[in-house]
């Protein structure tokens, strides 16, 4: 495995080369690149995520390669209207936890490169913290050493013998969530809480805290923008027709409440094809918002995403920290290796 992977590494290695990955972009009609970020990594708060020095060093590297680094709201403005794109990347950055001010947020206005952190506006309002760090917390904290897990009927025992395995059961636990619709994944937790002898706090514990609405608007005076992600970030096609319309508009209407330049597009919660469909589409398009983003990579191309149905689901790349993989999305290589997979490109 060892071996493959440094094989690999070998043949991508030209794509450093000044020039060569912009060639194979021409090549493949790769133009425009999104990407999606989440937790920014913070030793101190407990956090694991994006690592800073890699996150700077693919900005600095995208920076003097002149790829040009624009706000995703220009992204949509320019496939909207039909203006030319050209080698053009947006970053974006889904949830809104405070490792987003306190860690990302500055390292984007460092090298002048546009951010848009889109928000699940319930976690600010405090009215709710993210179900997936729920189960997190309660198996890191309960004082059991196994615990039984009931989603919709079916169950399964999950071994908390060790901290690795306890993490390994949440992230099991919480992919097992979201495919269960919006009422059984509230269930499951309220029930592994019970069952846990494990208290969830009112208030997320600090690690798994929000930005504040002030950290926002501190960040909108440096440049990064923001947009809604729902509510409470359920997966929508889980959810009724009515808390569907609730979770866009409300989050739309309370970004715009709190935020001075709110970003007209929105992002879908988990963001899979299954996780949205023409229903939300059309709440998103009766709120007069420009579009919205999915969760899935796949070649933008601008011709293919400049009207509806499209132009509410485009997609994006998940942020790798490895030059290199950022490279190959904004050259066109991970498309062709997409396609010689049978993947969708």
């Amino acid at each position: 495995m060892q071996l493959r992977r440094s094989l690999k590494r070998s043949l991508l290695a030209p794509l450093r080369v000044p020039g060569v990955a912009e060639v194979i972009s021409t090549v493949t009609a790769t133009c425009a690149s999104i990407f999606m970020l989440h937790r920014f990594s913070s030793p101190a708060d407990g956090v694991s995520g994006h690592d800073p020095a890699t996150l700077r060093l693919v900005l600095s590297h995208l920076r003097k390669q002149r790829y040009e680094l624009i706000s995703v709201q220009e992204m949509f403005r320019r496939l909207r209207e039909g203006e030319p794109i050209s080698r053009a990347i947006a970053f974006t950055i889904d949830d809104g936890y405070f490792d987003h001010a306190s860690v990302g947020g500055p390292i984007f206005a460092e090298f002048d490169c546009p951010a848009t952190v889109f928000l699940v506006s319930g976690f600010l309002d405090s009215k709710n913290w993210l179900w997936w760090d729920q189960i997190q917390y309660i198996c890191e904290t309960t004082p059991r050493t196994q615990l039984r897990v009931s989603v919709a009927g079916e169950e399964r025992l999950f071994r908390l013998s060790s901290v690795p395995a306890r993490l390994a059961a949440a992230r099991s636990i919480s992919s097992w969530c979201q495919d269960a619709s919006e009422s059984d994944r509230l269930a499951c937790i309220a029930r592994m809480s019970q069952e846990a002898d494990t208290e969830l706090p009112a208030i997320p514990p600090r690690r798994f805290a929000p930005l504040s609405w002030d950290e926002a608007r501190r960040l909108e005076k440096q440049g990064v923008t923001f947009g809604p992600h729902t509510v409470t970030h359920p997966i929508l096609s889980s959810t009724s027709a009515d808390q569907a319309e609730i979770e866009i508009r409300s989050s739309w209407k309370r970004v715009c409440e709190e935020l001075a330049a709110p970003v007209p597009i929105f992002s879908y919660p988990g963001g899979r094809r299954r996780d949205f469909g023409p229903r939300e589409m059309k709440s998103i398009e009766r709120l007069g918002l420009w579009g919205a983003l999915a969760g899935y990579p796949r070649r933008l191309r601008p011709e293919e995403f400049r009207h509806a149905p499209e132009i509410y689901h485009v997609p994006r790349f998940p942020f790798s920290d490895d030059l290199l993989d950022i490279l190959q999305c904004v050259s066109g290589v991970e498309t062709v290796k997409a396609r010689l997979r049978g993947a969708s490109a």
